[in-house]
């Protein structure tokens, strides 16, 4: 019986820690005034120190007409409330969050607002497949926005060979 109960203990961690890799990958934000497609983010993870965080960073827009306007390789729109006015593309909005595995979800990160400049205590967790919680905070007063997971099909060829293996967060801060 104490063999089953420890386990059943493992198995259980597994899966949770497995739930952190997870969360990496490409996101569609959607604009919270008109509920269209915003910008395409690339989650990744990254080594600080002896942890392993995750970051987000913008990798495409999309223009008004609701398809990408802009992609990693052709940056137009600056971030000119973000000191040294960087391009919104290329831009880490998300940054050091850690997995916490009793609560299932990253925390202790930063989130910031690219067309402010404002940075935000960040969690961020998924209770359903293909969807993230993204939310942004001071104290316990927040917004919480839902990302989707870009499919391989829905993924632009412009963005499918992105190796994030590498990255580091670029925050402009």
């Amino acid at each position: 019986m104490k063999k089953v109960f420890m386990l059943a203990v493992a198995l259980m961690c597994v899966v949770r820690g497995g739930n952190a890799a997870a969360l990496t990958g490409l996101y569609q934000t959607i604009d919270d005034k008109t509920n269209l497609p915003k910008s395409v983010v690339a989650l990744y993870e990254y080594a600080d120190g002896d942890d392993t965080e995750l970051a987000g960073r913008i990798v495409a827009l999309y223009g008004a007409d609701g398809k990408i306007s802009e992609t990693i390789a052709n940056p137009v729109r600056v971030a000119d409330k973000i000191k040294g006015a960087p391009k919104f593309v290329g831009l880490d909005i998300i940054w050091d969050m850690e997995w916490d595995a009793d609560d299932n979800r990253y925390e202790d990160g930063k989130i910031m607002d690219p067309t402010s400049g404002k940075v935000y205590s960040s969690v961020i967790w998924s209770d359903a497949p293909g969807a993230l919680n993204v939310r942004g905070k001071i104290g316990p007063i927040g917004r919480t926005q839902k990302w989707r997971a870009l499919s391989a099909s829905d993924t632009p060829a412009a963005l499918k060979d992105i190796d994030t293996s590498k990255w580091t967060p670029n925050t402009g801060k």
